[in-house]
């Protein structure tokens, strides 16, 4: 069963982190969140606390989450997922979508990988293997910062990734690698949908969408809203759970 933090009532919020993280990157808004609801903030498999278990693909992790909803008695909730918990996140929405009420996608697109970017991942891979987790850790953890970062919140996210296996580094990367393309999934959704976009993230794809279901905002900031700017991050994403409410 996947490590998880729980706290406060209301309508259940699912909080799931991005590659190479753990839970605890929502901290800075986790307390205001837990006043009006019913938080889980998972770690995924591999991650913080959470033991990895063979997973190979993004419906596998996104059966991880549910499975540990089911414990819980939830039968469905907001999920918000950052970066590659956005992944798995469209995974549940295609597959699972009785489980999701809602869903907000943080610093994460609906596209696939481009050839290049999945050639990239392979590389990741080799890069672990050949020279430890630790190697690709300190070529990537920066890139999910813009220039201006605070040097705290760099060294939080070190202390994150830190916490993420090799097993669960590696299938983790081949997971993304695999995920397919969710523009279609997230254009036909008749759920609401939230995209919290940074202004500054190198990371994510830009995509269009046709769907009146999609809202999409921006915060000043790179790959990493709800550290460099939490009070901003909190601010969208309250905003739009109150209104699709």
């Amino acid at each position: 069963m996947l490590h998880y933090y729980r706290k406060g009532t209301g309508e259940s919020l699912v909080l799931i982190h991005g590659f190479l993280s753990t839970n605890r990157v929502y901290d800075k808004v986790i307390s205001k969140l837990t006043k009006h609801y019913d938080v889980i903030a998972v770690d995924l498999p591999g991650h913080g606390k959470s033991s990895f278990t063979g997973e190979k693909t993004v419906y596998d992790f996104a059966e991880k989450i549910i499975e540990l909803l089911a414990s819980l008695n939830v039968k469905s909730g907001t999920w918000v997922g950052h970066s590659m918990g956005g992944y798995i996140t469209m995974a549940a929405l295609e597959k699972y979508p009785k489980y999701v009420k809602r869903a907000a996608f943080v610093y994460s697109s609906p596209r696939a990988d481009t050839p290049k970017e999945r050639q990239q991942r392979d590389q990741h891979v080799e890069t672990i293997k050949s020279e430890g987790l630790a190697a690709l850790v300190q070529k990537r953890i920066p890139l999910y910062f813009g220039f201006d970062y605070d040097p705290k919140n760099l060294e939080e996210a070190y202390n994150h990734a830190d916490q993420t296996t090799v097993e669960g580094a590696i299938a983790a990367t081949f997971a993304m690698k695999e995920r397919p393309d969710q523009v279609n999934t997230i254009n036909h959704t008749q759920i609401p949908l939230l995209f919290i976009e940074g202004k500054k993230d190198m990371m994510e794809k830009a995509f269009v969408s046709s769907s009146p279901q999609v809202t999409k905002v921006k915060t000043d900031t790179s790959h990493m809203g709800m550290l460099e700017k939490p009070v901003q991050y909190l601010n969208e994403l309250q905003n739009w759970l109150a209104k699709t409410q």
